[in-house]
C-alpha cells in the first residue's frame, strides 16, 4: 500500500479526472497527482502476503525449538504459589483445535516420558503458541483503507471518504452547538438515512468523558426506503410537487461524506442542507398538513417568491440556493440563488444541483474547496444522467427579480398577458417615492400607483392574468410592508386564475409573517 500512502502525502494537486486521466505529458504529471490503480494495489497486496507467509513459517519453526526447553520451565512453575497458579489457570484457556493445528503436531514429537513429566508445563506452552497464532490472524485481517476492496467499498471511483469529527466545532444555524458536524449529542433527534441498512454505532462523548452507545440510525418501514414516500411527505409540508432525482442523489452524496449528519456535509465550505432536506434528516417528523401555514415558511427568505424553494443555505450570510418552478406540482426548471441581504434578484445557476455547487466552489481558494469540487464532479459524472427540463412556456415578463414569469399566452388572439401601464423604470421610481415619502405625502405617491393597479385588475377581468401577476411580483420584490395588502390581493387573485392555488396559500402565509435574517428555520 506504499503507493496509496505516497499518494496521500503527495503535495501536488489531485487531478480531477483521477484514475481515468489519459494525459502522460511531464507538465501535467508535475502539477497533478493521480491515485494508484486497482492493479497497483493488487500487486502490492500479493507482495505483502508473500512476506507474511515466510514470517509465519519462521515463527512456527522457532516454536518447535522452544518446546524442547519446556521441561526446564516446569521446575520453575512448580515453585509458584497456589494463588499465582490459580491466576495463570484462569487466564490460560486451551484454544480450539481448528485455531492451533500445530499444537497437536508438536505434542506428537515429544516423548511419552516428557509428556508425563510436563503436563503442567503444557498449560504454559499452549497460551504462548495461542498468542502467536492470534497475532498472526490479526495481521492477516483486512484493515480499513489498506486493500483495493476496502477502498472500493468506502469511496468508489469518486474517492469519497467519510469525514472525521476532529476538524472543528461548528454552531448550527438554529443556535445549537454540537461537538462536531458529524457526531450528534445524546439529546439529538433520531434521523433517517435515505439509502442503506440500519446500523448501531458506538460514539464517544468527549463532554461527559465516558463512552455511550447511541443508536444513530433506526429501522424504517419498507415504504420509507424510496423517493415516493418522501415526495408525499414534502408535498404535504411545502405544497410543491415531486422533487427531482438529483435531489435524492445529492443527499446520497452527502451521506457518504458524513453518514451521521448528511445535512452538515457542506459545512467545511460554508453551506448547510435545509428546507425539504430537513424532512429526510428526520427534523420535521412532528409536523403535518395541519401546520401548513408554518411549514411553507421553513427557510423562506424575505424576497423568496412562491416559485422559489430553498434547499441549501449559507452559514454566514443570507445567500441561499433553491429550486425554481413555474407550476406548484411541476418539476423544477432550474437551480437558482439569491442573497436577500443585498437584493431581490434571483440568479439562475444551472440545471442540476451538483453543477450549481461546483460553480460556487470554483470561486473559493482553499484545499477543501478543491477537494469538494473533485468529489462533486466525479459523483455527478457517474450518477447524474439527466438535467432539469427547460420551461414549457415562454417568459412574458422578467419582473424585478429577473427570473421571469410564465403564463398561458395565445399569440394569435393575444390573450393571456398585456404589458403594464408603466415601464419597469417608471414603476420602480413610483414605488421608491412611496417608500421614502413622509406620511403627509403618502397619498400623493399612491395617486400615481393606483392607476397602474386598476389597469392590472382590468386586464385580469379580460383574461390577461399575467398583468396582475407581474405587478404583484414587482410590488413583492419592492419589499415595502405597507403595500403587503395590495400585493396579496394581486397575487392571490392571479394564482387562483392561473390555477395555482398552492402558490396563493404560500404568498398569503409569507406576507402575514415576512421575516428577514440568516436563520429562516421554523424548528
Amino acid at each position: 500500500m506504499e503507493k496509496f500512502f505516497a499518494y496521500q502525502k503527495d503535495s501536488r494537486l489531485p487531478c480531477k479526472y483521477g484514475k481515468a486521466c489519459f494525459q502522460k505529458n511531464k507538465e501535467h504529471l508535475d502539477k497533478y497527482k493521480h491515485p494508484p490503480t486497482k492493479e497497483d494495489l493488487r500487486i502490492n497486496n500479493k507482495k505483502k502476503t508473500g512476506k507474511k507467509d515466510v514470517k509465519k513459517r519462521l515463527r512456527l519453526n522457532s516454536s518447535h525449538s522452544q518446546l524442547g526447553e519446556s521441561s526446564n520451565v516446569n521446575s520453575r512453575n512448580n515453585s509458584f504459589g497456589n494463588n499465582h497458579a490459580d491466576y495463570e489457570m484462569n487466564d490460560m484457556e486451551v484454544p480450539e483445535q481448528s485455531n492451533v493445528p500445530h499444537v497437536s503436531e508438536t505434542r506428537n514429537n515429544i516423548s511419552s516420558d516428557n509428556m508425563n513429566n510436563s503436563q503442567h508445563s503444557t498449560d504454559y506452552i499452549v497460551p504462548s503458541i495461542r498468542q502467536n497464532t492470534q497475532e498472526e490472524e490479526h495481521r492477516q485481517q483486512p484493515q480499513l483503507l489498506l486493500t483495493s476492496t476496502a477502498l472500493d467499498d468506502c469511496s468508489g471511483d469518486d474517492g469519497i471518504v467519510p469525514c472525521t469529527p476532529t476538524l472543528f466545532t461548528p454552531r448550527r444555524l438554529d443556535g445549537e452547538t454540537v461537538s462536531s458536524p458529524h457526531v450528534p449529542s445524546s439529546s439529538q433527534v433520531e434521523r433517517f438515512t435515505f439509502v442503506g441498512e440500519s446500523q448501531t454505532s458506538q460514539v464517544s462523548d468527549s463532554n461527559d468523558g465516558e463512552q455511550q452507545s447511541l443508536v444513530q440510525q433506526i429501522v424504517r418501514p419498507q415504504n420509507e426506503n424510496n423517493p415516493t414516500y418522501w415526495n408525499k411527505k414534502i408535498t404535504e409540508l411545502f405544497l410543491v410537487g415531486n422533487m427531482p432525482k438529483e435531489f435524492y442523489e445529492f443527499w446520497n452524496f452527502c451521506s457518504k461524506k458524513c453518514p451521521v449528519h448528511p445535512e452538515d456535509a457542506l459545512l467545511p465550505i460554508g453551506f448547510k442542507l435545509v428546507g425539504p432536506y430537513d424532512v429526510l434528516a428526520g427534523r420535521m417528523n412532528e409536523y403535518d398538513e395541519k401546520d401548513i401555514e408554518n411549514t411553507v415558511l421553513h427557510w423562506r427568505y424575505y424576497y423568496d417568491p412562491p416559485e422559489f424553494q430553498t434547499i441549501i443555505a449559507s452559514t454566514d450570510s443570507e445567500f441561499h440556493i433553491g429550486y425554481y418552478r413555474d407550476q406548484p406540482f411541476d418539476m423544477p426548471i432550474f437551480v437558482a440563488s439569491n442573497d436577500s441581504g443585498k437584493n431581490c434578484i434571483i440568479q439562475k445557476l444551472s440545471n442540476n444541483i451538483f453543477y450549481a455547487i461546483r460553480k460556487l466552489v470554483q470561486n473559493m481558494v482553499s484545499d477543501v474547496a478543491t477537494e469538494f469540487e473533485r468529489l462533486l464532479f466525479n459523483y455527478e459524472h457517474r450518477n447524474i444522467k439527466k438535467n432539469l427540463n427547460n420551461r414549457k412556456g415562454c417568459v412574458v415578463a422578467k419582473t424585478f427579480h429577473k427570473a421571469g414569469i410564465v403564463v398561458p399566452y395565445d399569440i394569435k388572439t393575444d390573450v393571456g398577458y398585456r404589458p403594464l401601464a408603466e415601464t419597469e423604470k417608471t414603476l420602480r421610481t413610483i414605488l421608491q417615492n412611496y417608500r421614502e415619502s413622509s406620511e403627509s405625502k403618502k397619498i400623493e405617491a399612491m395617486d400615481k400607483l393606483q392607476p397602474i393597479i386598476n389597469y392590472a385588475n382590468i386586464a385580469s377581468d379580460e383574461c390577461d392574468f399575467g398583468t396582475g401577476f407581474e405587478l404583484g411580483i414587482d410590488i413583492f420584490c419592492d419589499g415595502n410592508p405597507e403595500l403587503h395588502r395590495i400585493c396579496e390581493q394581486l397575487l392571490v387573485t392571479a394564482y387562483n386564475l392561473l390555477k395555482r392555488p398552492q402558490f396563493g396559500t404560500i404568498i398569503k402565509a409569507h406576507l402575514a409573517n415576512r421575516r428577514s435574517g440568516q436563520n429562516m428555520s421554523i424548528l
